[in-house]
């Protein structure tokens, strides 16, 4: 899942993920967090209420029936229960916004492309400390990741078309931690850092780099070439 520029790769308790319905799940937290929206939840009747750019979505665990806007309808797909977190079928809030998204088949990507959506704090943060220009976002699309207790490492591939000549490629991961706060991120093109080899058109890259995932709520990472 990419939202702008940003792939979506952790958010607590578990990472996105398709159901047997060939649907793309989320937590329902992270509305809020990452996308601006503001959610509530009703253990009792198992029941989560948003609203995400003026509309309001009402849904319940385990059941296909939704209402939005205050209109009933039926989904293909029903949230679920998982980790202790209510995950909700992405599609819901695509179908009856104007969210602007693309598909890619090949890719299995949910890309949304709508600036509007990147408004949780992760992505201030990031903008905060991201200090390149002129980045071409899409040269490299990320497409395998893996959590070890204290470091991060990230499989990218070269889909630009072209060679990324030593020291262009730029992989950059943003972890927000659960429970002490804050967050931690950290640029391949910073001058601290060595050059990344070069990447050959249709190969990929895989980067590492420290960051304490166990407390990890959310991790993101832009994937971009340098001019």
């Amino acid at each position: 899942m990419k939202i702008d520029k940003f792939y979506i790769l952790y958010t607590q308790p578990s990472s996105p993920f398709v159901d047997a319905n060939h649907r793309l799940l989320m937590p329902l937290r992270a509305n809020q967090d990452l996308m601006g929206g503001t959610v509530t939840f009703d253990s009792s009747s198992k029941t989560a209420n948003l609203l995400l750019l003026n509309h309001t979505f009402e849904v319940t665990i385990d059941s296909k029936i939704a209402k939005v806007d205050g209109n009933t309808i039926i989904m293909d797909t029903s949230p679920v229960l998982k980790g202790g977190s209510m995950f909700l079928p992405v599609r819901l809030f695509l179908d009856y916004t104007d969210v602007k998204y693309t598909w890619d088949q090949k890719k299995q990507l949910l890309h949304i492309t709508d600036e509007r959506m990147a408004a949780g704090q992760p992505f201030e943060d990031f903008a905060g400390n991201d200090f390149t220009s002129g980045s071409i976002d899409g040269a490299l699309n990320l497409t395998s990741f893996t959590m070890f207790p204290h470091s991060l490492s990230i499989k990218a591939l070269n889909i630009s078309g072209e060679d990324i000549p030593k020291g262009k490629s730029d992989i950059h991961p943003l972890v927000v931690f659960k429970n002490k706060g804050g967050f931690a991120t950290d640029s391949y093109t910073k001058p601290s850092y060595p050059d990344l080899p070069e990447v050959k058109k249709g190969a990929s890259i895989t980067v590492t780099q420290r960051f304490d995932t166990i407390n990890a709520a959310y991790i993101i990472a832009a994937a971009r070439r340098e001019p």
